[in-house]
């Protein structure tokens, strides 16, 4: 019998996620408040570097699927299988003994929640941080904190699959357990 998720690593994994949902939501509320809709003049934050410049994004990551007929409602779907995945591996399989491996998934999740709440109630994301690097003609798409906590928690999630030994101590339970059921249905 597998040994239940830890009540701190349910806290854990639901304070990263909402809490960033709502901190991209927040922020996502405030600066298009402030700066105003897409087309209106950009707030320059550091000169030929960083400024605030508002865009509705119908489609995923960096505006890939954009002009995909119902993109924001394929995206959105997409996001919600993802979220049920991910809490069906940590909570009903017991990778949530894994505490990086929560937290990566945790700022998945609150990447996930924050962009789906824009796709199913806007039909768009609002990005509105727009990177440049005007010297050397560098351009990054426009983007939020969302985009952002997807991309950290993808990142630390290749970083923990490149651990010399990714069956810690913390996961080495779970692991011991998924393979006795392994050898019990063979």
């Amino acid at each position: 019998m597998r040994p239940p998720v830890p009540v701190s690593r349910w806290i854990l994994f639901w304070v990263i996620a909402l809490g960033g949902a709502m901190f991209d939501l927040s922020a996502k509320k405030a600066i298009f408040e402030t700066v105003g809709e897409p087309g209106s003049p950009a707030k320059v934050l550091i000169s030929n570097v960083l400024e605030l410049r508002t865009s509705h994004n119908k489609g995923a990551l960096w505006g890939f699927g954009r002009d995909y007929p119902y993109s924001a409602q394929l995206f959105a779907g997409l996001s919600i299988v993802a979220a049920l995945a991910i809490l069906y591996w940590l909570f009903v399989k017991g990778a949530a003994a894994d505490r990086w491996l929560t937290i990566a998934l945790a700022l998945i999740m609150a990447g996930a929640l924050g962009n789906c709440y824009d796709r199913l109630s806007l039909g768009y994301v609002r990005d509105f941080a727009y990177f440049h690097i005007d010297p050397i003609h560098f351009e990054c798409a426009i983007f939020n904190f969302a985009d952002n906590m997807l991309i950290s928690g993808a990142l630390l999630l290749m970083v923990l699959a490149l651990r010399p030994d990714h069956r810690t101590s913390e996961i080495a339970p779970v692991t011991q357990q998924l393979s006795s059921e392994h050898e019990a249905v063979a």
